[in-house]
């Protein structure tokens, strides 16, 4: 049997949740910032939406740093504009879709982190480049998609990775939330 919504069509099934890992800096004051880490995978849907929600429910500010990889530089320096705007683009194009989860928390900075060219950002984060970030953003609560490598030597995990379900995220054709 298939029930049908309001409109006719059948509900939207609810997306999958992904893992966030929650990571603390040793050495900074607590409450100070949050790092949100968008990699431009799937899994940047939850960790916008817990990253907006536990700045908004904290009262801290929220930094959201997207993670490009490098294609490294060049010589000409008539290439360095064109490379500029085509790693904005990127940037921007990771973050249009998490705008509205992260605007949960108020205003929030963004930043574009390069990785080596040698470097997934889809399978491992570099915990040096990271711990440099967090550093330099004033933040001591960094959520991350992935894990981080090597694990423990930077960073602290605040608490086991989480399964973040966004109730708010989950809607049929018709507007009602599922069940």
């Amino acid at each position: 049997m298939i029930t049908l919504s309001l409109d006719g069509n059948p509900p939207l099934p609810a997306p999958p949740t992904h893992p966030v890992y929650v990571h603390t800096v040793p050495g900074r004051p607590a409450g100070d910032r949050i790092l949100a880490v968008l990699t431009g995978s799937r899994a940047d849907r939850d960790v916008a939406a817990h990253a907006g929600e536990l700045a908004a429910r904290t009262g801290t500010k929220l930094t959201a740093a997207v993670v490009l990889r490098s294609t490294g530089f060049s010589i000409n320096a008539l290439l360095h504009p064109a490379r500029a705007r085509r790693l904005a683009y990127r940037a921007d194009a990771v973050l249009a879709p998490r705008t509205e989860a992260l605007t949960a928390a108020g205003h929030y900075k963004t930043v574009t982190v390069l990785l080596p060219a040698r470097t997934n950002p889809h399978h491992r984060l570099p915990a040096r480049t990271l711990l440099r970030l967090a550093h330099r953003a004033g933040t001591d609560t960094v959520i991350t998609p992935i894990p981080i490598h090597p694990s423990g030597e930077h960073f602290t995990t605040g608490t086991r990775p989480t399964a973040h379900t966004p109730s708010a995220q989950r809607r049929t054709h018709a507007g009602a939330t599922d069940p």
